[in-house]
């Protein structure tokens, strides 16, 4: 049997992933365990079953893991490269931040921490950007979409599965 491309339900999880992600407002939906990348799998997995219905086919739950697995990768890589993008452009160091922060609350920064602080602080102050934070900020990000993109889709998939066998 010929399967539906999933490359378009991938990019829609993906930009679903992102766009939630990078914008203010919509990015406090991932404070509730990863919502938006949740969503994000699960937009993707549903288009895709619908165009499986479509060719007179069902969905299975490893295309739902397969969509949100694979919009975990591509969104989060999108996400580091514009976040840095980002960042690169407003010329804004976020490690004074963090300075100011722990000054407002009375905090004292340990010794160890003040100097990785201190490296990091002197790569936005000389780049625009800290290799360090977008490793960092990369393997946090395909860590959590790789696992919350997934569970969107396997959701989904689910569902469906679960909606067709009792009708």
């Amino acid at each position: 049997m010929n399967h539906p491309s999933k490359f378009t339900p991938v990019l829609i999880s993906s930009f679903l992933m992102v766009f939630i992600s990078i914008f203010p407002v919509l990015n406090m939906l991932n404070l509730l365990c990863c919502a938006g990348i949740i969503l994000g799998g699960a937009a993707g997995t549903w288009y895709y079953a619908r165009q499986l219905e479509k060719a007179g086919q069902f969905i299975q739950n490893k295309d739902g893991i397969m969509i949100g697995l694979l919009a975990g990768i591509i969104s989060a890589i999108v996400y580091v490269i514009l976040s840095t993008m980002i960042l690169m452009f407003s010329k804004q160091n976020p490690v004074e931040l963090v300075y100011k922060m722990t000054e407002q609350w009375g905090f004292s920064i340990p010794p160890e921490s003040e100097k990785m602080l201190r490296t990091v602080y002197d790569e936005y102050n000389k780049n625009g950007f800290s290799t360090i934070m977008i490793g960092v900020e990369l393997f946090s990000r395909i860590v959590s979409h790789c696992i919350f993109g997934p569970i969107g889709g396997l959701l989904v998939a689910s569902l469906l599965n679960k909606r067709r066998k009792t009708i």
